[in-house]
């Protein structure tokens, strides 16, 4: 168990989901597993059709609704609303911690560096059943010139303090369909809100023929970079380089993000 200096702040993880019975279990199961001892797991869900909603039913100390929404980032907003934690995450239902220290990890950062108001860590990729995909991925360190780039803060393995939603008011836009994390942390950095980087791994990112990243074409993502490039006053060319050619080869040969 990892030691804290101070008194615990309650946690609050975020899952959103529709139609992810196949991996949700994973999901809960890492959340579930966390040596951090004041935690709840919100589970929002768009209306799922699958078997969801019975994984959810059996699922021990988890709170849950299910209604229509907006997208995945609505639902994000509606379950940081429900949260009672000091500090919030999400974790997406194909996805999960990697291991039971993840939490306290990132929470002891968080407390050893009250600046700070939010943290990042490593993550690796895993396949469809879980199993590792190559070495962790690491994050560089924040520099906002770079987030202007591309987006190298990996949103599942991101930890902040709630205050930067219910006093700042920095919501995720819910109009977004996959490229929300970017622009949320872009206006965070804008508003000049500080990012720390965690050395340790934090998560996985389960690669599978389903996810947004594999089925979203070109031209949506396009669009919906031109929209967040011209409010943020980033380069549309210079995102899709980094994205499609620069980044891919350095996570390949690197293992950097």
């Amino acid at each position: 168990m990892t030691e804290f200096p101070d008194a615990l702040p309650l946690v609050s993880i975020v899952t959103p989901v529709l139609n992810g019975a196949r991996f949700l279990a994973d999901n809960l199961e890492s959340v579930r597993g966390q040596d951090y001892p004041h935690l709840e797991h919100i589970v929002v869900d768009g209306g799922s059709e699958d078997g969801t909603l019975d994984l959810l039913r059996k699922a021990p100390g988890v709170v849950w609704s299910s209604a229509r929404d907006r997208g995945m980032y609505d639902a994000i907003n509606r379950g940081f609303r429900e949260a009672r934690g000091q500090v919030v995450a999400y974790q997406n239902a194909d996805d999960r911690y990697a291991s039971g220290s993840a939490v306290s990890i990132a929470v002891r950062h968080l407390q050893e560096r009250p600046e700070l108001d939010l943290v990042y860590g490593d993550f690796r990729y895993v396949d469809e059943n879980g199993r590792p995909l190559g070495s962790p991925v690491h994050p560089q360190e924040f520099h906002l010139a770079s987030l202007r780039r591309y987006n190298f803060v990996p949103p599942h393995s991101t930890f902040l303090r709630r205050r930067l939603l219910t006093e700042d008011g920095l919501w995720l836009d819910p109009d977004l369909r996959f490229a929300g994390d970017w622009d949320w942390f872009l206006r965070l950095a804008e508003a000049g809100k500080r990012f720390g980087r965690v050395n340790a791994l934090i998560s996985d990112f389960r690669r599978h023929s389903r996810s947004q990243t594999s089925t979203v074409g070109w031209g949506p993502r396009i669009k919906e970079w031109r929209r967040i490039c011209r409010r943020s006053g980033a380069s549309l060319p210079v995102l899709v380089l980094y994205e499609a050619l620069l980044m891919p080869l350095r996570r390949r040969w690197a293992g950097t993000y």
